[in-house]
This record gives C-alpha cells, sequence and structure tokens, in this order.
C-alpha cells in the first residue's frame, strides 16, 4: 500500500469536483443533524462513496449520498459488531484490537458498494487489507487520525476560534481523510 497515494486522489477528487462534494457533505450533515444523528453512518458511507465512484470515471450526484440509508441496519450492526471487536481487542492486548481496526477499515464500504451482508463485508475487507499489508493499512489509519488530531492541536496552540476550526475541520480536513480511505478502497478494491 502506498500511504500518500489515497490523500492524493481524494485531493485531486476534491479539488475537482469541490461543488458536489460539498453539497453532498451538507447533505450528510444536515440530514444527520436532523435525525440527531440516526443517519449519520450511512450517509457518510454514502459521503465516501462519492469519492469511490469518481476513482472508478462515474458521474457524481450529491444526492447519492443517500443511497446508503436501505442499508441501514447492516451498517449499524456492522459498525456496533466491528466496534465491538475492536474494543475487546484492544482490552485483551492492544495489538488485536489494532489489527481489528485495519482489517475491517473497508468494510462498510464493501457492505454497500458490493451489496454485501455484514460477515462478507468483514470478510472481504480483511481478505483486501491482508493481502495489500495489514501493518501498512494500520500505519495509513494512524496518518489519518493523525491529521485530524494534529488540526485540532494547532487550532487550540494558536488559540483560532473554535468556530474556525469546525469550519476547516468540515469543509477541508474531514473530507479528504475520509475520501483517502475511500480511494484506498476503490484503488485495491479493482
Amino acid at each position: 500500500m502506498n500511504i500518500g497515494k489515497p490523500f492524493v486522489d481524494a485531493w485531486n477528487i476534491y479539488i475537482k469536483n469541490f461543488g458536489t462534494i460539498i453539497i453532498g457533505l451538507l447533505i450528510a450533515l444536515i440530514l444527520s443533524l436532523v435525525t440527531f444523528g440516526v443517519l449519520a453512518l450511512p450517509l457518510f458511507v454514502g459521503f465516501q462513496l462519492l469519492f469511490v465512484k469518481a476513482m472508478r470515471g462515474e458521474k457524481l450526484v450529491a444526492n447519492s449520498v443517500l443511497d446508503p440509508v436501505g442499508r441501514y441496519f447492516s451498517l449499524v450492526g456492522a459498525y456496533f459488531g466491528i466496534g465491538l471487536f475492536i474494543f475487546l481487542g484492544c482490552i485483551l492486548l492492544i495489538v488485536p484490537g489494532l489489527a481489528f481496526a485495519a482489517w475491517w477499515m473497508y468494510a462498510m464500504l464493501f457492505i454497500v458498494d458490493r451489496n454485501m451482508h455484514i460477515e462478507d463485508g468483514m470478510r472481504s475487507s480483511k481478505e483486501l487489507v491482508r493481502k495489500n499489508g495489514t501493518w501498512w493499512h494500520l500505519l495509513f489509519l494512524v496518518v489519518i487520525f493523525f491529521i485530524n488530531f494534529v488540526i485540532g492541536q494547532i487550532v487550540m496552540a494558536l488559540n483560532i476560534p473554535v468556530w474556525v476550526y469546525y469550519v476547516l475541520s468540515t469543509v477541508l480536513v474531514a473530507p479528504i481523510t475520509s475520501g483517502a480511505l475511500a480511494c484506498a478502497y476503490a484503488d485495491e478494491s479493482k
């Protein structure tokens, strides 16, 4: 896995499709707020799928972020199941939890993109990650976390108003980091 390539791909997609990406993001954010977070998971998986579609050369439509809502229960089941495994793995020895996080980082995308059941999405994600290097994928997740964390620390250190941080994070950082994960999925699952 080339850790830098997904970020470059996500940035290029973001710049080329800025309007569609921002409208898709606003749809996901507004509907997540209106539903008190109930629909946040499928909406943001739908947002990531915008990057997957762009990687495949498909036409982007902002309201396609709504498509995964039909897979709501599969996504929520996978989310809580994966979260439980990661939590238990971290409690036991930390390393299993980190391996689980890396193995199943693409599970949600597989579930929606390939219309898979939870266990099939998890299995496909694990196989793909193991094939392309579990530790490289874990490092990729650390880089994503680090980027989000560092932006927050810079804002606090510079005493920038919190609303500026939220705007910067929402309009630039989150789309690029979540888009990078989606681009890595699209690139590796060809």
